[in-house]
């Protein structure tokens, strides 16, 4: 049998192992699903139910047990599960070349679960993502896969799992390659189109075809809609950029306080902020969107059932609650509350108008859908992701257009008031350098990369050519070139390790080489052929006039650049 298997040519033995494994993953994302149900059903939402006091003393314990249980499970067993879960495996993807073990996976379920399901407002699809990465990871491990060739199962599962988790395969393929991998051409696009596919026909067979959201059939929207669609995208814009600098913001306090506060304190308190926010909107409205997932009131939103001044309230309480929470560490992702954050604003704007002008159901409910996408790509910033999945969790044909201009100026206002991605910021705030970790996507972009992105800001100088510091220095580094540092603080050449021990050996004066200097700013295609004609193959970024070390460029640096965008390469080809 083993000898029949190795004689399928590799690519068809890699198509079975992704079909197979697609599968899996498909069913771990429902069966995710599942559990976060009955858990919600069993907790907060039946505080709903209860007085006032009893509400409020049950739905506090759910959601702070909650992070407390999840917490727990992250810090004893896999601290790599923390957080939202897009963001954990995309450095998987690039830095361990797709290596997650099951662990990963088992401590993801069932603390995003608890988290999810005691009511936390967070969503489910970061944890899904992060799921079902490792488990194809880890199960093609066990099939014989060495680790580092597991880009592609790392990849395929997460679009499995992100498929079956919304019953939106073509989202799922964008999302992977837009957001996971950043290359909507990539060559692994097949393994993540059949992992997607069999992750579908996983949720179809156990829970049916059936959208996410289900409302009657539309018509088509009016001029009136239309011309409240700009409105609508502006302001689920505004919201998502303040999403977007709320968690940073919060994510940068806790990291700054974090020798004050211990680790297991912070999601906690953004549990307690969370509760507080969710329990205040719904003594307020009698709604329990603010908690957890909250797709009940994306789906009254929808049909025209909430007035302007819920979903007002609503809104506001969910992005505040969650940013509060995600900023804080919840174990959870930020798909579904940004599209409650989006509904909510095109409710507000749709139930407002409808008070001054003939708005037909089916324009509430395109204006609602529309804020929807709005919301959600002006956080993540993937259009093509944001268009499909809403098409495909609506299966409304005649929403297209509106959701089109939607996410055109969403897109680009909140691009205006917040440049930077969210994802690298996060990465900036725990101190990985975002050019180091993920690789350019093609040649091209490669050479227009700053020579800063890949360079050293800790560079070892020799600060005198005498020969005791000469002996320190040889016995503190082991590295084969430094620049002499005058007492000034200027950089005055370089010194190679070759005649520093010729210097220590002889007891004459070490021979120095010319320093070349680079701006920081230049990029890899200008400065590439200096490099390598250089003597040292060695670069000093900064002003020659100034003559002050910023850093240092060197030929290893290069390499280990180039090292990364032949293996993401090799790694697509395989």
């Amino acid at each position: 049998m083993h000898d029949r298997w190795l004689q399928i040519p590799a690519r068809g033995r890699n198509a079975i192992l992704v079909c197979s494994f697609g599968a899996l993953v498909g069913f771990v994302a429902v069966s995710f699903h599942t559990v976060v149900e009955k858990i919600a059903h069993n907790t907060y939402l039946a505080t709903a139910e209860l007085p006032v006091g009893w509400f409020l003393a049950g739905s506090f314990v759910c959601v702070v047990g909650a992070s407390l249980l999840a917490t727990a499970l992250v810090r004893k067993f896999d601290p790599s599960t923390a957080g939202g879960g897009v963001l954990p495996t995309k450095l998987a993807f690039w830095k361990d070349f797709g290596y997650m073990p099951m662990r990963t996976a088992a401590v993801k379920f069932a603390a995003s679960a608890v988290t999810l399901g005691g009511g936390v407002s967070v969503g489910p699809e970061g944890p899904v993502v992060q799921v079902g990465a490792s488990t194809m990871s880890s199960v093609a491990g066990l099939a014989g896969v060495p680790k580092q060739k597991r880009r592609m199962y790392c990849a395929s599962g997460a679009a499995g799992a992100l498929a079956a988790a919304f019953n939106a395969p073509l989202a799922a393929i964008a999302f992977v390659l837009e957001e996971i991998i950043g290359d909507i051409g990539s060559k692994l696009i097949g393994a993540i189109l059949l992992a997607a596919v069999m992750g579908a026909l996983i949720a179809h067979a156990v829970i049916g075809p059936q959208p996410a959201f289900q409302v009657g059939l539309l018509e088509e929207p009016t001029w009136r809609a239309l011309l409240l669609c700009p409105l609508v995208a502006l302001i689920a814009a505004a919201a998502g950029a303040g999403f977007q600098r709320g968690v940073l913001a919060v994510r940068g306090r806790m990291l700054e306080n974090g020798k004050l506060l211990p680790g297991w304190t912070r999601p906690t308190l953004g549990a307690v902020g969370s509760w507080a926010v969710a329990a205040s909107a719904f003594l307020i409205t009698g709604h329990m969107g603010v908690f957890g997932v909250g797709y009940q009131d994306v789906t009254a939103a929808i049909r025209g059932d909430l007035d302007w001044h819920v979903a007002l309230v609503l809104g506001a309480g969910k992005l505040l609650a969650t940013l509060v929470a995600v900023g804080a560490g919840a174990c959870g992702g930020i798909f579904a509350p940004n599209f409650f954050i989006g509904a909510m604003c095109g409710g507000l704007v749709a139930a407002g108008a409808a008070e001054f002008m003939p708005l037909t159901q089916s324009d509430q409910s395109i204006l609602v859908m529309a804020g929807m996408c709005a919301g959600l790509v002006a956080v993540i910033r993937t259009p093509i992701t944001c268009i499909l999945l809403i098409f495909e969790i609506t299966h409304q044909f005649v929403i297209v257009p509106i959701i089109l201009v939607a996410t055109l100026i969403s897109h680009a206002a909140s691009k205006r008031i917040v440049p930077e991605d969210m994802y690298e910021n996060m990465l900036v705030q725990d101190g990985e350098n975002p050019h180091h970790v993920l690789p350019p996507r093609d040649f091209r972009k490669w050479r227009e990369m700053p020579v800063g992105a890949l360079a050293t800001f800790r560079p070892v100088v020799a600060k005198s050519l005498e020969l005791p510091a000469l002996t320190e220095l040889k016995a503190a580094s082991r590295h084969q070139v430094f620049p002499v540092q005058a007492e000034d603080g200027t950089i005055t050449h370089l010194l190679m390790r070759a005649e520093l021990e010729h210097a220590l050996n002889t007891g004459l004066p070490p021979k120095v080489e010319p320093v070349v200097w680079v701006s920081p700013e230049e990029t890899l295609g200008e400065v590439q052929h200096r490099l390598i004609e250089t003597p040292a193959n060695f670069l000093c970024l900064g002003d020659p006039n100034e003559r002050r070390l910023l850093g240092v460029f060197t030929l290893h640096d290069l390499l280990r650049g180039q090292e990364g965008l032949v293996a993401a390469e090799e790694d697509e080809e395989g």
